[in-house]
């Protein structure tokens, strides 16, 4: 008589078990092939990745009277991220009323622009570059005040044309002062030649870009009067798509502008706008031998809650002719249009400046590049890699950084070939694991793994699901102090 082993229910349940699992994603390979012969951006260098900074509006009695505790929270919460980022360049927006309220002098130690001035420290002490926007103009400057300034109270965007008394001329002196002072030149004792680029108004308030052209040509002369013209390069149109091709098409707006800059939000996912947008624009701005950047991003529905966002429109930017792209915002939007929490790398007051996991992408990107860098060619720039999107940037001192972003749900192998271009040091990267929480280091830093150095040819590593990495030659000035 035969009998039935008693290890068959074990076995047969082992099985079902197996089969029931999920099978586990089989990596993506992929090969990019870098061509240093072919270069990106538009009319020069790469400048870098950056942000709209106005934390100094902690300061405002709004904003004080909702919990905002400055200069507490500035000194201990906002700065130290802001070394951390260490952008090469960041956007603020300035309210005149903070240093000239009314037409009889200026109050240049008001607590507002002594707020400024702590803001700009940090910038200045961080290597950033600042670009200006003239964001909010006092009543006194404008025929109609059709907003409201930092303050709340009553506020113009833009200078009213062809109106006595003469409000463009007015504005232009206005500025210039501004410039002189905080340069230094009128004997304030400050030295902030980080300002480097000056624009206004946001979004061009509505106008055309044909409203910039008398107060832009005006602005400029008194700049070269203060002996600033060269120090400090005007910008513009500092509005949406559709008006950059009509700024460049405005008699008499080009000889005024060192750069043409753009905005751009939209609903996600943004990676198809974004890329035809700057594709268009690109074409556009080259024959100007101008070069172009993005300073103001966005999606408009998850906003910066979605940290893949940055790291998508910052590739595609780089691949796509910009010089530099800006997001916005480093912190929740404190303007007068209330807290909205969904736009900051980390929450305000109150949220007790939490940090949010598009900090540490950000951190990881702006920190890491090289400086004045080129943006190279390779056989993915064009979006044609099935879930990877890839940068590779170098500068003439043999700076390197390769950026990886996978954006499938399984792992992806990537095989990067330099040529030429061979780093000669290692490149230690940076990853930012979504299955993993995201931290940083008593620094606010996303710690560089040298476990994981690329040296040689091809430069080869698997990256985790969703997973962004940056590999780059550049070292924090105190890395030895933290780097695994």
């Amino acid at each position: 008589m035969l009998t039935r082993s008693p290890l068959w229910p074990l076995a047969l349940l082992m099985l079902l078990a197996l089969l029931a699992a999920p099978a586990r994603a089989a990596p993506q390979r992929t090969g990019v092939l870098v061509e240093p012969a072919r270069t990106l951006t538009v009319n020069g260098p790469f400048r870098g990745l950056g942000a709209q900074d106005d934390s100094n509006l902690l300061w405002s009695e709004p904003n004080r009277q909702a919990g905002a505790r400055a200069p507490r929270d500035f000194l201990r919460k906002v700065a130290p991220r802001l070394r951390a980022l260490r952008m090469p360049v960041v956007r603020k927006f300035v309210d005149v009323a903070w240093f000239a309220p009314r037409p009889d002098g200026y109050t240049w130690d008001s607590p507002m622009m002594r707020a400024l001035y702590t803001n700009l420290r940090a910038h200045r002490a961080n290597g950033s570059q600042v670009m200006l926007t003239i964001w909010s103009l006092p009543p006194w400057l404008a025929a109609s005040a059709e907003r409201k300034d930092s303050g709340l109270g009553p506020a113009a965007s833009f200078p009213s044309a062809g109106l006595s008394p003469d409000y463009e001329a007015r504005w232009a002196e206005v500025v210039a002062d501004l410039m002189r002072h905080l340069y230094g030149l009128d004997g304030s004792g400050l030295a902030f030649d980080n300002i480097a680029y000056l624009g206004g108004p946001n979004e061009l308030a509505e106008a055309s870009p044909a409203r910039l052209v008398r107060p832009y040509s005006l602005l400029r002369e008194r700049l070269r009067e203060a002996g600033l013209a060269d120090a400090i390069t005007l910008f513009g149109p500092d509005a949406f798509v559709e008006e950059l091709p009509m700024a460049i098409a405005q008699p008499g707006l080009d000889p005024l502008l060192g750069l043409y800059d753009f905005h751009y939000y939209a609903a996600g996912p943004v990676e198809a706008g974004i890329t035809a947008a700057l594709d268009r624009l690109a074409a556009a701005v080259a024959p100007t031998g101008k070069q172009l950047w993005l300073t103001e991003f966005g999606e408009v529905e998850a906003k910066n809650d979605d940290w893949r966002t940055l790291p998508s429109v910052a590739i595609a930017a780089m691949n796509h002719g910009a010089a530099a792209a800006l997001m916005w915002n480093t912190q929740d939007q404190i303007y007068n249009t209330g807290n909205m929490p969904s736009w900051g790398l980390w929450g305000v007051y109150d949220s007790g400046y939490r940090l949010k996991p598009a900090y540490y992408a950000w951190q990881m990107l702006a920190s890491r590049l090289p400086s004045e860098a080129t943006v190279y060619g390779h056989s993915c720039d064009r979006e044609q890699c099935a879930g990877l999107r890839v940068a590779v940037l170098g500068d003439a001192a043999g700076g390197r950084a390769l950026i990886l972003l996978n954006l499938s749900d399984a792992p992806h192998q990537v095989s990067v070939e330099l040529g030429e271009l061979a780093p000669r040091a290692p490149l230690h990267r940076a990853l930012y694991d979504p299955a993993v929480p995201p931290r940083h280091d008593r620094w606010l830093r996303v710690p560089i793994d040298r476990t994981v150095s690329l040296q040689g040819q091809p430069l080869t590593d698997t990256l985790p699901p969703g997973a962004l990495a940056v590999y780059s030659t550049v070292l924090p000035p105190d890395s030895g102090s933290w780097v695994r």
